[in-house]
């Protein structure tokens, strides 16, 4: 479906059970109605009306066990009704994220080369990412998207993490008919952060962004933790 279509069932408030049921507060449905028309014209006005998908990752909350995933134990956390949202649409082989808070160059599928110049930036995650996907013998291939977030930097809501899951879930649903795995593409994420990022984090964060809701995760065997 084209942008300007999917744009037309949002402002027409055909979606509104989707925002419902996505982010659990019928007083927020109209502020999400303009934030998915926001991020749908702001595509449109970078890339043209193109056929598209639209993504969403959340943020997270921990609710106990801080740091415990780097300790092979357990934690409690929850995702929050702050999400990022992607507007995305397949390419041949240039990946152009657009983000409203961040200025991020144009990469190529064909260099995933990871550069120490770019640590700490929106490049090195989305390098990452595919890289992952790369390593773990799954699909990728390009993407134009525009992507903006209200999960709060430096606020403990994990936007880095949001955002990995993002490209993960974008690269997911385009390239592998969304049969990765969502603890798979946390792992994936983690992976981004630490080797292109350069941030050691666990993987409580990317866990709980990607599978959602109130999660339980034992770390015991850090490979394969447990989630419910």
């Amino acid at each position: 479906m084209r942008a300007s279509e999917i744009r037309t069932n949002f402002e027409t408030g055909a979606c509104d059970d989707l925002l419902l049921d996505l982010y659990g507060d019928r007083d927020m449905v109209a502020m999400e109605r303009d934030r998915y028309v926001y991020a749908l014209n702001s595509f449109m006005e970078h890339f043209g009306d193109l056929e598209v998908s639209v993504f969403t990752a959340a943020g997270r909350t921990e609710v106990s066990g801080n740091h415990t995933d780097h300790q092979h134990g357990r934690v409690l956390a929850a995702s929050v009704n702050l999400d990022s949202i992607g507007v995305a649409a397949k390419a041949d082989d240039v990946i152009e994220v657009v983000s409203d808070a961040f200025d991020i160059a144009p990469l190529s599928t064909a260099d995933l080369t990871k550069d120490p110049a770019q640590e700490g930036t929106s490049e090195a995650l989305i390098k990452g990412v595919y890289q992952g996907f790369v390593n773990d013998g799954y699909h990728t291939g390009g993407m134009k998207a525009f992507v903006t977030s209200n999960v709060l930097a430096g606020a403990g809501l994990s936007s880095s993490a949001s955002f990995e899951v993002l490209i993960g879930c974008i690269l997911n649903g385009f390239y592998n008919d969304n049969t990765v795995p969502l603890p798979e593409i946390a792992k994936i994420a983690q992976y981004a952060e630490n080797e292109y990022f350069g941030k050691p984090c666990g993987l409580m964060d990317q866990c709980a962004c990607a599978c959602g809701g109130l999660v339980t995760i034992d770390f015991n065997d850090p490979k394969q933790p447990v989630i419910e």
